[in-house]
């Protein structure tokens, strides 16, 4: 993995200056390529974290053998051993990178080639001959890649702030406030800084450098697949695919690892790679004192016992609550500079730079839940289903009243949560995305204002079919690139590349063809058949047992006044338009007094103010 960034403009900007932006994610060096093209200058910039030929020969940006193409490339592409028969017989390596795989493919094969690919990426590709550059993003975004284009000038970057780095000023886009406070981050190809944008997954563009004109074209769109008739031959395909992808995602010349937090997901790749002694397992070991506050539960346990049994080279990072610090805060939001208000990127932070002390590589199990259907979310719409046949008033009154059956901690706890969205959600138009996002779109619409007009979640009617083929639609553009975002910041912040076999796009377009049923059974049985595929290499606890949460304690933590003094400002948000200082404080004190949990929200009006003065005003 490493950093790109570029530019085509009709006058030299400063490239290196883009490139010094992301010197993180490079550590092991730094190329560039500048040309003159009539009437555009362009110039391609890289910083190198070295996984594949750890020699000079894998330097970037790399010119093709004939002279005709360069690549500025982030990522990797894991079947390049393969991809090597569909080049000229008389081809000759230089290296053993995947780069250089892919970059004599393009220049054989051209834009076509990108279906052969099985890999994660985000890359810059010129091409003589044709006089265009090309960006291209994976199929499921879990490299990122951001472009802003204005009069004629096309920046882009593997972060914000190359971008701006290149001479473009800062601006809030306030279009997209409203979206940020209820969804937590901005959904789709837009940011919070006016003018640039997301490369959305599974797309390219392409600037013909001839005419100075900018084009959006999708290469992929998962499609529903012909899936074997069998619930045996499902469940079978399941483990097959993500056998293969584990293997894939091995191959390295530095050292492998992965996140095994003892929940399902981390635990079934652990088990793929139990033989495998030279790979090292990190787990982020949650304050015991935090968990009883919380009213959560911890993996940390089943990671210690599978570490133990199967004999793992496991090492444990203790997470506290005394971790959340403004310096902390400061550190993540200058690495994830499109903004996310998500307590688990402390987490990821803290783990991975213990973990890049020893590994370069980690795999993660992110991209299970929104495969197979793992969130309390989809329990929701489960519910949702069930009441189906009643008036929608009754089924709303129904659910409210369920909902006070439960305890507030405990195993009750998400019931009840689960119930009272319901109760309130019920007859929504869109209900498959406030039942199911984080957060509590009631007390964020009473923050900020703009929100509660229907415009602004317009673009929610885009996602069309029953419940979950929404929300299936949903998670897939919105809420796993922020998860993938994440991932990516809180790693590459310490120059550590992460892997997602879950999400190789094989087993990913399977999972997503599989019947409902097949992916949630009754009202507790989730990733059934994700479970039923590697049931016999797991303790049964770890297969049965309800998911837990993998973040900060973050309602304990802002219930605390010197906590909230020290990194909350409601006087800050009466600078803007839209927003009720009175009800945010309001909300404090809902909060405090233990009336509601409005840890969210909070997170989010922290994320944003801090990110603010930092990106912004400075």
């Amino acid at each position: 993995m490493c950093g790109i960034a570029g530019y085509v403009s009709r006058e030299k900007l400063n490239g290196p200056a883009m490139v010094a932006a992301m010197a993180h994610r490079g550590p092991d060096g730094e190329g560039f390529f500048e040309e003159q093209c009539k009437d555009f200058h362009l110039f391609l910039g890289h910083r190198r974290l070295a996984i594949l030929d750890l020699s000079e020969r894998g330097k970037q940006p790399m010119t093709s053998a004939d002279g005709n193409a360069v690549i500025c490339f982030n990522g990797e592409i894991y079947n390049h051993h393969l991809l090597k028969s569909k080049l000229a017989s008389g081809w000759q390596p230089r290296s053993s990178t995947d780069t250089e795989v892919l970059l004599e493919l393009l220049n054989t094969h051209g834009i076509r080639a990108l279906e052969h690919l099985n890999g994660d990426f985000a890359f810059a590709f010129f091409n003589r001959e044709e006089n265009a550059l090309y960006l291209v993003r994976d199929r499921l975004g879990v490299k990122p890649l951001y472009y802003h284009f204005q009069d004629n000038v096309l920046r882009f970057g593997s972060e914000i702030k190359a971008i701006l780095a290149g001479e473009v000023r800062a601006a809030l886009n306030k279009d997209e406030l409203g979206n940020y406070f209820i969804f937590k981050y901005v959904p789709r190809q837009e940011t919070l800084f006016k003018g640039v944008k997301r490369l959305e997954p599974g797309c390219y563009l392409r600037f013909d450098l001839e005419r100075g004109t900018l084009e959006t074209h999708r290469y992929w769109k998962p499609q529903t697949l012909d899936v074997p008739k069998t619930y045996a031959e499902r469940r079978d395909h399941v483990r097959s695919l993500l056998t293969d992808a584990v293997e894939l995602r091995l191959g390295s010349d530095v050292p492998v690892s992965t996140f095994l937090s003892g929940g399902l997901d981390s635990s079934i790749i652990a088990s793929l790679l139990r033989n495998r002694p030279e790979i090292r397992h990190y787990c982020a070991v949650k304050d015991e004192r935090d968990v009883k506050a919380e009213g959560t539960t911890s993996d940390a346990h089943y990671a210690r016992e599978l570490a133990r049994e199967w004999k793992l080279s496991f090492e444990a990072i203790a997470i506290g609550s005394d971790e959340l610090t403004t310096d902390l805060l400061h550190q993540t939001l200058r690495f994830s500079d499109d903004l996310i208000a998500d307590g688990s990127q402390i987490p990821a932070y803290l783990i991975t730079a213990k973990a890049s002390q020893k590994s370069t590589v980690v795999l993660s199990g992110m991209g299970a839940d929104e495969l197979f259907f793992g969130y309390g979310g989809h329990i929701i719409l489960r519910m949702a289903g069930m009441l189906d046949k009643l008036p929608a008033p009754i089924a709303r009154m129904l659910a409210r009243r369920m909902a006070g059956l439960y305890p507030g901690r405990g195993k009750g706890k998400a019931v009840k949560r689960y119930l009272y969205k319901l109760g309130r959600y019920y007859g929504h138009p869109h209900r498959f995305a406030p039942l199911s996002v984080v957060g509590d779109w009631h007390a964020s619409s009473s923050v900020y204002q703009p929100f509660s007009q229907p415009a602004s979640v317009d673009f929610l009617g885009d996602y069309a079919g029953d419940d979950f083929e929404a929300l299936q639609h949903f998670e897939r553009e919105n809420f796993l690139v922020k998860n993938l975002h994440y991932l990516d910041r809180m790693s590459m912040a310490h120059a550590m590349e992460s892997r997602v076999p879950f999400l190789d796009h094989r087993l990913a377009e399977f999972a997503w063809s599989l019947p409902v049923s097949d992916r949630i059974a009754g009202l507790d049985n989730t990733k059934r058949i994700l479970k039923d595929a590697f049931q016999s290499d797991l303790p049964r606890d770890i297969v049965r047992r309800r998911k837990a949460g993998f973040g900060m304690p973050l309602r304990t933590l802002l219930s605390s006044q010197e906590i909230l003094n020290k990194l909350l400002d409601p006087a800050f948000f009466g600078n803007f338009e839209g927003f009720s200082v009175d009800r945010i404080q309001g909300v404090v004190k809902d909060h405090r007094r233990g009336t509601a949990d409005h840890s969210s929200i909070l997170y989010a009006l922290i994320s944003f103010q801090h990110w603010y003065r930092m990106y912004i005003e400075n």
